[in-house]
């Protein structure tokens, strides 16, 4: 949370820097307290919220971009990109956090498994991580408890066996 002078370092020194920032609107790693991009909605009456995709271009970057990360494939090619320019860029990865979204009442769909597409290659467990995905009597399982809906398991399953409820 504190990378805002060493930012400001990079630009002056013109460091060739790729920075990414993954902005989920909460300081989750101290227990989900609101930052200065919280949503207006939560901060306290009167504050403010700070947009980072309006403060970063002010302050001299070569090349700024904002990515949904979940959209893989887009991500991926603006990161891919980055890394083959010259100068200071920063990548704005920007998603409500998943567990402040479904506490609001916010849920996304659920993932499903095609049981007769899946080859059990595990691509989708070892690549994404994610906490819903586990392997269970030789088939991908998936906890609706703990699925988010994201599709980061569907854009990496090479059959097509994992698909969003609402078919994408």
């Amino acid at each position: 949370h504190a990378g805002i002078a060493g930012l400001l370092n990079a630009i002056q020194h013109q460091t060739p820097l790729t920075l990414i920032i993954m902005d989920n609107g909460w300081t989750s790693m101290t227990g989900m307290q609101v930052n200065p991009g919280t949503d207006k909605t939560f901060q306290q009456p009167g504050g403010r919220r700070i947009d980072l995709a309006q403060v970063i271009p002010g302050l001299g970057v070569d090349q700024f971009f904002v990515i949904d990360p979940y959209d893989l494939k887009g991500a991926t090619s603006i990161i891919e990109e980055c890394l083959t320019l010259p100068g200071v860029k920063v990548v704005l990865s920007r998603r409500e956090c998943a567990i402040q979204a479904r506490r609001q009442g916010r849920r996304t769909r659920n993932v499903r498994l095609i049981p007769e597409k899946c080859v059990l290659c595990k691509q989708c467990v070892t690549a994404t991580g994610c906490p819903a995905l586990s392997i269970k009597h030789e088939s991908i399982a998936i906890d609706p408890a703990l699925c988010n809906g994201c599709g980061l398991c569907a854009a990496v399953c090479p059959t097509g066996a994992l698909e969003k409820e609402d078919g994408t």
